[in-house]
């Protein structure tokens, strides 16, 4: 058992974000099947970005778990949490990148203003699809000229995410025994 590179790492969390954004859009089109309503469009925007939000703390979880084995076996001699941070930052600025490609590719002069509207946004709204439930949420084909940085902020999240992902899986923070059974001091 040994580390893995940054550059595995990496891969491996940007394929958490897209099974996150899958899972989330499975999530989002099964709860708009039952209505339109904004009651559904809330619970389905709940449920994408916390599918996607847990999915990049599990990516963070399972390498704290595995530093904690090996610093546990005197492999290494510090964690190194600090690379979640950048590994997050990564990510989170590719999908934070494509949500502010909406102002160059997306901007169309409605009847009542600016607004978001187009192939792009058509493109982002199914690729990510926290996006999706938000912008259903804002307007149905359209959405206001600020929709763009809620979206961000959302993608913002992801360094915070999983470092403390990466923090609850080195501590043994949040397992079954903590929870169920006070350490004896």
């Amino acid at each position: 058992m040994q580390r893995k590179s940054f550059l595995r790492l990496l891969l491996e969390t940007f394929g958490y974000a897209a099974g996150g954004n899958v899972m989330a859009l499975i999530v989002t089109f099964s709860l708009l099947s039952f209505g339109a309503g904004t009651a559904f469009k809330g619970i389905a925007l709940f449920c994408s970005v916390s599918l996607y939000l847990m999915m990049l703390f599990n990516a963070g979880h399972k390498d704290g778990e595995l530093d904690r084995k090996l610093f546990n076996r005197k492999t290494i001699d510090t964690q190194q949490g600090g690379k979640w941070f950048v590994i997050g930052s990564i990510v989170g600025g590719f999908f934070v990148l494509m949500c502010a490609l909406l102002f160059v590719f997306s901007v169309n002069s409605g009847d009542d203003g600016t607004v978001i509207s187009g192939s792009y946004f058509s493109f982002v709204r199914i690729i990510f699809a926290t996006v999706m439930a938000i912008s259903l949420l804002l307007g149905d084909l359209s959405n206001p000229i600020w929709a763009p940085f809620v979206f961000m902020s959302i993608f913002a999240l992801t360094p915070l995410i999983c470092r403390l992902g990466y923090w609850v899986g080195f501590y043994e923070k949040w397992t079954m025994d903590n929870i169920m059974y006070m350490k004896k001091k």
